[in-house]
């Protein structure tokens, strides 16, 4: 467990905006059945612990003035402007406390998928999924193994194996997390040729060579009534 110094907010150390230009944000600790503790955290620090990639999910020690709290991250203020870090807080917690949790589900063996290796595609419908848990058993990361599954086939909240005490916040449901698709295919218009606009103009033509004709040939005939009425 990752252990990080904090320390008590007081009048002594200045506002907020004051906190902040040192190099500190200002945020707080609360818990169930406990009070709320101000306290000002070490910028450079707490943007480590978020790069870490689980800062949700990992417990971390605060000594804060000689006391060890443990604490959960459980919310990030910034500012609306700038987009600086602002403020936080944090969840103190005990052995059997409850918390939730959101962890992200991460699939073994894509390379060697059957589906996969066929053209199919990995649908993610839920990257990260909600836990309930103690705060002593969070897990990193969800995990399932793809070296089975084939194009069609779908992987749910079931077929992912939790560890004990762990379980997701939906409990209604057997909900989808991933499923294998196959490919997507675009058909594209066939376009015209110019053989068969040719053609179409070729037709044209003919008709109005027929009509013309037809004229001529009517013309034709009345010059040979007027002859012979003569």
């Amino acid at each position: 467990m990752e252990s990080y110094k904090a320390v008590l907010r007081s009048k002594e150390n200045g506002s907020n905006k004051t906190l902040l230009k040192k190099g500190f944000v200002p945020g707080i600790i609360y818990g169930k059945g406990s009070d709320p503790t101000k306290i000002a955290f070490e910028n450079k620090a707490l943007n480590q612990l978020m790069k870490s990639g689980s800062f949700y999910t990992k417990i971390i020690e605060l000594e804060i003035e000689g006391k060890i709290e443990k604490i959960l991250p459980k919310q990030l203020q910034y500012h609306p402007v700038t987009d600086k870090l602002i403020h936080f807080d944090f969840l103190r917690v005990k052995e059997d406390t409850k918390v939730t949790v959101e962890v992200p589900v991460e699939f073994l063996n894509q390379d060697i998928c059957p589906g996969l290796k066929k053209g199919g595609v990995l649908n993610l419908v839920r990257r990260i999924i909600e836990l309930s848990c103690n705060a002593n058993n969070i897990p990193d990361k969800l995990q399932f193994d793809l070296e089975e599954k084939d194009i069609g086939d779908a992987i749910k909240i079931s077929n992912i194996d939790l560890p004990e005490g762990v379980k997701p916040t939906i409990t209604d449901r057997d909900f989808v997390v991933a499923t294998l698709v196959p490919p997507t295919i675009e058909v594209e218009e066939e376009p015209k040729t110019e053989e068969k606009i040719d053609e179409g103009t070729d037709e044209t033509i003919d008709e109005k060579e027929q009509t013309e004709d037809k004229k001529e040939q009517t013309e034709d005939k009345k010059e040979d009534s007027k002859e012979e009425s003569k």
